[in-house]
């Protein structure tokens, strides 16, 4: 049994190994927001961001002065044929909501609605 748990733990170490190269390779980009804003439930400071995706679908936006990262869950839009990094903004009520992330060369990524109640 102790044999089989060390074997596991080595498979697990190995496969997450495997994954680090891929997740270094994605593309990332930094933004300046000057307002308060949330992602899905979640509230974000104004601040430095950096933002990337992963295989996944999921954006991860990290807080360059907090050193803190939340995932968030994407749907793909549409392809992104500019090139361009962009991130857009929802306004309502006099409050800003991270509504989509497009990164460079990736097709636009919707934020999915939080689940919670209003």
């Amino acid at each position: 049994m102790k044999k089989q748990l060390i074997n596991l733990c080595l498979f697990a170490g190995a496969a997450f190994a495997a994954t680090v190269p891929g997740l270094a390779q994605s593309s990332e980009i930094m933004v300046k927001v000057p307002f308060d804003f949330t992602v899905g439930s979640t509230s974000m400071p104004a601040g430095d961001y950096a933002l990337r995706e992963d295989s996944t679908g999921v954006v991860f936006i990290t807080s360059r002065e907090l050193h803190k990262t939340i995932g968030v869950l994407t749907s793909a839009d549409m392809p992104n044929p500019s090139n361009e990094a962009a991130v857009r903004f929802d306004k309502v009520n006099g409050r800003y909501s991270l509504s989509e992330v497009v990164l460079l060369s990736e097709p636009s990524r919707r934020i999915l609605a939080s689940t919670k109640s209003k």
